[in-house]
């Protein structure tokens, strides 16, 4: 064998190893990342890689990401912060380089490292689901081990674009394409049952606008789906407006009783936020609930416990008095103790529990202003101070070391309530990089996502605009590139899938 030949084996390898690891180890990304480009160097073709990377201007493209961090440079301040930004960041640039000036990936390469992909993210789920079985899961979050929740909720996203779509360009008398199937629902399944929104919202947005695109060019035989589809997800909204009136609905507008069955008076505190349509400040009688607490548990009810326990009664729309203490079950006491608040964040296939914590958080906002601990709210705190600094740095911005230090600085001066908590960032990728570069990294970074629609639009395939889709939505609300994860998936997934994806013939093959 030829030794250009094994070095081509061990780049696919190496790549294959790199895919695999993004929902698995964050230890395996930089060792298999080490690999490709010690690979990459061995080849030591520089001619040939050269000649291939200005055939393919999109690698080009995709790498002049990396050089816009450059700009900001001449408005740093913090120089150790940002020489650790340019290093940690370097993949956005190696890897367009690397995929695009290595001999080209055969259809039956991609097909191999895209499918050991979807394999890895379904162990991961696999593994998720026996923890979330052996252990008392309060956090859904808590059940991703290997990366954070949101990173693998993307790759679980992800997996069910490639399933789908192998399945739909397999041939369809095959049980390939059964099987498929049923890797596209498992991975549909998960991605609603660990209750990451960023997850659910891709997924949902994704299967929408493909089945509004079936619907256009798709024969008329075929459209069907499409709208079976559609109205699916019509009955879902619908679902969702629903449980969203009747989680704000106040139903305890009128009074109906002042005491308890037993004669005591309960407490109305009138500045009590909304839960599931009842107030929970209402309707409580404090001597009663440590009454019950006593003869239905063996622990303390500490203040702490008691407002989970005031919660959960309410979350039911019982009374917060003795007689309704005493008429739960075990298994209610039980996610008391746990420190549960609703028994609906337990149902896990239900979009309540998924929905019902946010808007917790929104009533708690609402009634006292109060937005710590509130991914949401937070979020909207951060986005609102970052473009206030952005808009006194458009051009420059602030430096590419210097974009946490600012924001946490602007949180002081804004006496926020999230002031104490340092160094988070601004969660959102388009704001990071007008903090860091100024506008033009934006435009530049508008221009990277364009450039394939318009110079390259016989490739783009469905599968690359999912990824597009879904990495720019989760763009919105979270630093996609801060994380090895992210920024891994981002610079190898979007060449990958353009420049590779295989043909009808090849995924049949």
């Amino acid at each position: 064998m030829k030794r250009l030949d094994i070095q081509y084996n061990i780049y696919v390898l190496c790549l294959t190893m790199l895919v695999v690891s993004l929902p698995l180890s964050h230890f395996l990304m930089g060792l298999s990342t080490f690999l490709l480009f010690l690979n990459w160097l061995a080849e030591w073709n520089w001619k040939e890689k050269w000649q291939r990377i200005c055939n393919q201007k999109v690698g080009f493209v995709f790498a002049g990401l990396y050089l816009c961090l450059f700009w900001g440079l001449f408005h740093t301040q913090n120089w150790p912060n940002a020489w650790h930004e340019l290093l940690v960041q370097l993949p956005l640039i190696f890897m367009p380089v690397l995929l695009t000036t290595s001999r080209p990936l055969t259809p039956k390469a991609t097909r191999f490292i895209l499918h050991s992909f979807m394999f890895s993210t379904l162990v991961c789920c696999v593994i998720s689901w026996s923890y979330w079985l052996m252990n008392d899961v309060v956090e859904m979050r808590e059940i991703s081990l290997f990366v954070d929740h949101i990173r693998f909720s993307l790759c679980v996203v992800l997996s069910f674009v490639l399933a789908v779509a192998f399945m739909t360009l397999s041939d369809s008398a095959g049980i390939k394409r059964s099987l498929y199937g049923l890797l596209a629902v498992l991975f549909f399944v998960y991605a609603i049952f660990s209750h990451t929104l960023t997850g659910i919202i891709c997924i949902l947005s994704i299967i929408s606008c493909y089945a509004v695109w079936q619907l256009i060019v798709a024969p008329k035989k075929q459209k069907m789906l499409s709208v079976v589809v559609l109205s699916l997800i019509v009955i879902l909204c619908t679902y969702l407006v629903i449980v969203t009136v009747q989680f704000f609905d106040d139903k305890d507008k009128i009074i109906t009783t002042t005491e308890t069955a037993s004669g005591n008076p309960y407490t109305f505190d009138t500045n009590s936020p909304l839960e599931n349509g009842h107030r929970i400040g209402y309707y409580v009688c404090h001597e009663e609930l440590q009454k019950a607490w006593n003869l239905r548990s063996d622990s303390a009810l500490t203040e702490g416990r008691e407002n989970v326990l005031i919660r959960y009664l309410n979350s039911k729309g019982l009374h917060k008095d003795y007689e309704a203490l005493m008429s739960l079950e075990h298994k209610d006491i039980r996610n008391i103790e746990r420190g549960i608040p609703n028994y609906l964040y337990l149902w896990n296939m239900d979009f309540r529990s998924t929905l019902y914590p946010t808007y917790f958080t929104i009533s708690l906002y609402r009634c006292c202003g109060y937005i710590e601990n509130s991914s949401l709210l937070e979020r909207l705190e951060l986005w609102k101070t970052s473009w206030k600094i952005f808009k006194r740095h458009p051009l420059l911005g602030v430096g590419i070391g210097d974009d946490k230090d600012e924001l946490d600085a602007q949180l002081v001066a804004d006496n926020s309530s999230i002031a104490h908590k340092k160094q988070r960032g601004c969660h959102n990728q388009i704001l990071t990089f007008g903090l860091m570069c100024g506008l033009p990294m934006i435009l530049y970074f508008i221009f990277m996502i364009a450039y394939p629609f318009v110079r390259m639009r016989k490739q783009v395939s469905f599968v690359y605009v999912g990824f597009v889709m879904m990495m720019l939505m989760s763009m919105v609300i979270e630093d996609t590139l801060g994380s090895q994860t992210g920024r891994l998936m981002f610079s190898v997934m979007l060449p990958l899938l353009l420049l590779y994806w295989p043909d009808q013939r090849a995924i049949e093959g």
